[in-house]
């Protein structure tokens, strides 16, 4: 007996609901892994491949992404799977591990989920085509390919993501709480489970970013000891692999203490991330108050160009922090720390604000990294011409 057979004979061992909840995960991330390895694939092979730099590779890896997400979002499949789900939603509240939403109160958020969707409808689209040509500009010219790039490609990939599956979960969940005030058991889990690994990757890649930084202008005898290409993109891949497994562990009956965890990290991600600017704050200053002769000219040119980097590095961490700590907030106060927030309203606006900073990043990229920003713009010349 193979898998599939095997997980829709145990929906017959009293355990219906958990199972059609794993088949339905699982469907989500067959769809999610199989974007991300069309990505991979061909970004793997654009060395063996000697595709034109001009706008080859740039052609083929859009017309891959366009067809996956063609395929894996026809609407055809989205109805089946959401119908399936809206007789057991609409029967039981309770969604395995994820909280109560209070669906009898859903009349009192009409216009803020309204409002809220709207936004999310108008930002999505641009936050995942916007972070989608930072990862084509990056990896389609070898003279962006720096450690520091990676790192800010896998936020924008996170960001992408955002944009792709967070934000539409978003606008599904409160639309569908407006008119129906309820929402689909499957819809609910794409949206928390997205959010989780999304919002993860993004606070750690933001922290990779921030130390790396760091020991650019703080440590740089030990840099190319801890930093290179390849171990800029081994980091990427463990900094997700880490967060799909801590999202996934919510269904092993300890979902709150892994929605601790998740929110521990975070908080630990953004205090290092903090300390760390800190430090690369005062190096600036220190470098600042230094006489110019006593560098010599190639070194003082370097050192530069790294305190050039650091200052926009500390800008995107800046909006990072003021657009992401309310929902952080408004999480740990509800769901660790079991406070009353009175209304969900709460959550919908701090949400919508950290979702606004998939939009704020490849904007700030655009703007302090002059040359990805050229290569955008070469590229999209390439592509309409």
């Amino acid at each position: 007996m193979d898998g599939k057979h095997f997980l829709t004979a145990m929906e017959w061992a009293n355990k219906d609901k958990a199972m059609r909840g794993i088949h339905l995960t699982l469907w989500y991330l067959c769809l999610l892994a199989s974007t991300a390895t069309q990505i991979g694939a061909l970004m793997a092979n654009i060395q063996p491949l000697q595709l034109d730099r001009d706008a080859g590779f740039s052609k083929l890896l859009l017309k891959s992404i366009y067809m996956e997400i063609k395929q894996s979002f026809r609407f055809t499949v989205w109805q089946q799977l959401v119908v399936m789900d809206l007789n057991i939603s609409s029967q039981d509240s309770s969604c395995f591990h994820l909280p109560h939403p209070l669906f009898d109160l859903a009349s009192e958020r009409f216009i803020t989920n309204l409002i809220t969707a709207i936004i999310n409808i108008v930002t999505a689209p641009f936050s995942f085509i916007a972070n989608m040509l930072i990862i084509i500009a990056i990896f389609d010219c070898p003279r962006l390919q720096t450690p520091s790039n990676l790192l800010l490609a896998t936020l924008a990939l996170s960001d992408a993501f955002v944009g792709l599956t967070v934000q539409p979960g978003y606008i599904t969940y409160r639309l569908m709480e407006n008119q129906h005030r309820s929402v689909p058991c499957f819809a609910r889990h794409i949206y928390s489970s997205a959010f989780y690994v999304c919002f993860g990757v993004s606070f750690m890649t933001l922290t990779a970013v921030s130390y790396e930084r760091f020991v650019a202008v703080r440590l740089r005898v030990r840099y190319n000891a801890m930093f290179s290409t390849r171990r800029a993109l081994k980091y990427a891949l463990g900094i997700w692999t880490v967060n799909i497994f801590l999202t996934a562990l919510e269904w092993a009956k300890i979902d709150k203490a892994m929605r601790g965890i998740h929110l521990t990290l975070w908080y630990l991600c953004l205090l290092v991330s903090t300390v760390t600017q800190i430090g690369v704050f005062v190096a600036i200053r220190r470098h600042n108050r230094r006489v110019s002769n006593q560098l010599q000219v190639d070194e003082k040119l370097q050192r530069q160009r790294e305190v050039k980097l650091a200052k926009k590095i500390l800008t995107v961490v800046v909006i990072y922090f003021i657009l992401n700590f309310p929902v952080l907030f408004v999480t740990f106060y509800h769901q660790i720390l079991g406070q009353n927030i009175q209304t969900y309203n709460h959550y919908s606006w701090t949400e919508t604000l950290a979702f606004l900073n998939s939009c704020s990043n490849p904007i700030i990229c655009y703007w302090k990294k002059r040359e990805i920003f050229r290569r955008v713009k070469y590229l999209l010349k390439k592509l309409i011409c």
